[in-house]
């Protein structure tokens, strides 16, 4: 952490007349609250059902604004310093490579997207809160709460110990499952993709292609990518369960770390606030996992909202935060419908007239652009942190 962050924590007005404010959620969007509300002179506290972050990868795409965001806090440092920087994808169809994108053609700083398991990009801001003087309420999840007159009464477990709590304002974070967004009565409307599709995390004895690059395989509907994490440290993911049976050739597997299979929903409420309760990442939407974009958009959520607590006007929250999400959702599910389509004149666009058009670097840009949601507006307080 930054001496300069670390000034603000301990001499901070604002932190005598702060709000009492509590997190639900010590996945890597309430942390980000935790963390930016620190940065901003307030003492938040966050609790977490879990006994410590996530032992699994999950997700491990870190993308530009992220860091962006991350960076005023000193994250960045640590992270770029942890992860793998993937500096192009190449798009395989039909047994031929059709496109290779180059992520220099990004029109940002950090024009690649660094790969790292979420347990480590975890790890990495526990240690910045901690280094704050920050504790972590591990084994505390929230069973419910009430909110009248300005405060919210919660009830926690503790290790099976109800504790009452009383917040001004409470965060939900707490994932797809979120009791916060249950105890708010925010329907969670959308969709789920009936097919299960699966994911593998393995150490290589062999891999065709640089690591440094992602790849995706796209053969009549069915799909398998590849995300390396670093040197011979690769997941693979496929719209398929049977994953492993579903590898590239030229793979050759020397242990299997982690795998997992999950099905896809599109789903997001219409109203990320309720007086002073809030919602923000999987907690507020969830969607395909195309472009990595899940936990790089619950941390722009977790960011903002802190912003806002900080400048007073949280009633602007949903006006700021709904609109993007929504468009997350519709393109991530567009994208997913594309690559997994048998349709004959999506297959011409998508092996034969998309890639002639992706070879211009203009093309280039605006792809990479939607893909790592540089096409959304940035927040206003990026520019002036």
């Amino acid at each position: 952490m930054s001496t300069a962050w670390r000034k603000t924590y301990e001499n901070n007005e604002l932190m005598r007349q702060a709000p009492r404010i509590l997190i639900a959620g010590g996945g890597p969007t309430g942390l980000t609250a935790a963390i930016e509300l620190t940065r901003r002179g307030f003492a938040p506290r966050i609790i977490d059902n879990d006994a410590g972050p996530t032992p699994e990868s999950r997700a491990l795409a870190i993308h530009a604004r992220s860091l962006d965001i991350l960076e005023p806090a000193g994250i960045t440092e640590r992270l770029l310093a942890l992860g793998n920087r993937i500096n192009g994808m190449i798009i395989r169809a039909g047994g031929r490579e059709i496109v290779s994108l180059d992520f220099s053609h990004l029109p940002h700083r950090f024009n690649f997207i660094l790969a790292l398991a979420q347990a480590e990009t975890e790890t990495a801001m526990i240690d910045a809160l901690v280094d704050a003087g920050h504790d972590i309420g591990w084994r505390t999840g929230l069973k419910h709460f009430t909110a009248a007159g300005g405060e919210v009464v919660c009830t926690t477990d503790n290790d099976g110990t109800l504790i009452t709590e009383t917040a001004d304002i409470l965060i939900g974070a707490d994932g797809a499952r979120s009791q916060v967004r249950k105890d708010l009565g925010l329907s969670f409307d959308g969709e789920s993709d009936p097919h299960e599709f699966g994911l593998v995390d393995v150490e290589l004895d062999a891999w065709t292609y640089p690591f440094d690059r992602a790849v995706a395989n796209i053969d009549d509907g069915n799909i398998t990518g590849c995300f390396p994490l670093h040197e011979g440290h690769c997941r693979f993911v496929a719209n398929h369960p049977d994953v492993l049976n579903r590898l590239p050739a030229g793979a050759k597997v020397k242990k299997v770390i982690w795998q997992s299979t999950f099905r896809i929903s599109y789903r997001q409420v219409y109203s990320y606030q309720k007086g002073p309760v809030f919602l923000a990442g999987d907690a507020a939407h969830i969607h395909s996992p195309v472009g990595g974009r899940g936990m790089n958009l619950g941390i722009e959520d977790a960011a903002t909202l802190a912003w806002l607590i900080s400048t007073g006007e949280t009633d602007r929250y949903t006006a700021l935060r709904h609109p993007i999400g929504k468009k997350v959702l519709a393109f991530t599910e567009a994208q997913t419908r594309q690559i997994t389509s048998t349709n004959p004149v999506m297959k011409l666009l998508q092996n034969h007239i998309a890639p002639v058009f992706l070879k211009l670097p203009v093309m280039q840009r605006i792809a990479l652009t939607r893909l790592t949601g540089l096409d959304t507006p940035a927040p206003a307080w990026l520019g002036t942190r």
